[in-house]
């Protein structure tokens, strides 16, 4: 084994929100590398959230994160706490805030106090958004870039990650990590705001109508969920602390879908020149420093991949 897969074997490890997208692929690798895994999640309607996810092996925990006291026992001194839970909505988000915080903040509140009161060391990730930043006009942005959020879901993320920074005792390792896109097997086509990327799927793969704004030059960094999962894990068998990015591929929408195309023998995008703006690339040289490593995976190769695993998935057309 590398040295940072040798960090997972045999020790215990909390997912929370494991039965989702990114909490599913995080949890087949930590198996893979002889990790002992304890999934907790809330199931939520809309979510994306299931246990169809999750190998029949692992034990499952039917509890909102922030249900402290059913989980924090599993952990041991040096345990690791990945915590990607979350309803992930940028406009259900500001008809419902208070909704909103019960699921993306609250528990948050109910996590950094049990941390304060447990004695011996653990290693907490805290999985949050690039949407906490700023517009700007920039190219790229790094990790110190202001932040604005722009919906109540993206303001949650961002107050969660100073309720960790000032509350969680020093004993505690933290760490943040702001993702862009991700897209890749298991992704919830039909959950309440599938995003961009996953709009752009359900067209192709049902082969109906899709406007690429900006003539299709809008731009996002897109990251295949198992370079962001392998990511999380060599931070945290890395020793580092603090806030880091992934990057991922930087590409025009009107890419997408000229590839997705190729994938599928859609058609049925077309170009419109009303406005929409680009996101900044984001920034990896600070997790490049930390790991001597980015992510890899060609766009091509991981919409392929995509493509085969949701066409199995989604045999039958969604409403």
């Amino acid at each position: 084994m590398l040295p940072w897969e040798d960090f997972w074997n045999e020790r215990h490890v909390v997912v929370l929100g494991g039965a989702g997208f990114l909490g599913s692929h995080l949890v087949e690798l930590l198996e893979q590398l002889g990790a002992r895994v304890l999934v907790v999640d809330a199931l939520v309607p809309g979510s994306g959230g299931t246990v169809a996810n999750l190998p029949a092996s692992v034990d499952f925990l039917h509890a909102n994160a922030g249900e402290v006291e059913h989980w924090l026992p599993f952990l041991q001194p040096e345990g690791v706490i990945l915590h990607c839970a979350a309803f992930n909505t940028h406009r259900w988000c500001n008809e419902h805030p208070e909704e909103d915080a019960r699921w993306n903040y609250l528990p948050n509140c109910r996590i950094a106090q049990a941390l304060q009161g447990f004695p011996q060391r653990l290693h907490l990730l805290y999985v949050s958004t690039r949407t906490v930043y700023a517009p700007t006009h920039r190219r790229w942005i790094t990790e110190e870039h202001p932040t604005a959020p722009a919906d109540v879901y993206s303001l949650h993320c961002l107050a969660s990650e100073r309720l960790f920074a000032l509350t969680v005792p020093s004993r505690h390792r933290l760490l943040c990590v702001r993702l862009p896109h991700l897209y890749g097997p298991r992704q919830a086509l039909h959950r309440l705001e599938p995003g961009f990327l996953g709009e752009l799927l359900r067209a192709a793969l049902f082969d109906r109508p899709y406007t690429l704004y900006a003539h299709g030059m809008v731009r996002r960094d897109v990251l295949a969920v198992h370079d962001a999962a392998e990511a999380l894990l060599r931070l945290l068998a890395s020793g580092a602390q603090g806030t880091f990015h992934v990057p991922g591929v930087y590409v025009s929408a009107l890419e997408l879908a000229r590839t997705l195309s190729k994938l599928t023998g859609w058609q049925q995008y077309t170009l419109s020149e009303l406005p929409a703006a680009s996101l900044p690339r984001l920034s990896g040289k600070r997790l490049q420093r930390a790991l001597n490593w980015l992510p890899r995976t060609p766009l091509e190769e991981g919409l392929a991949r995509t493509v085969a695993a949701l066409r199995t998935a989604y045999s039958a057309p969604l409403p």
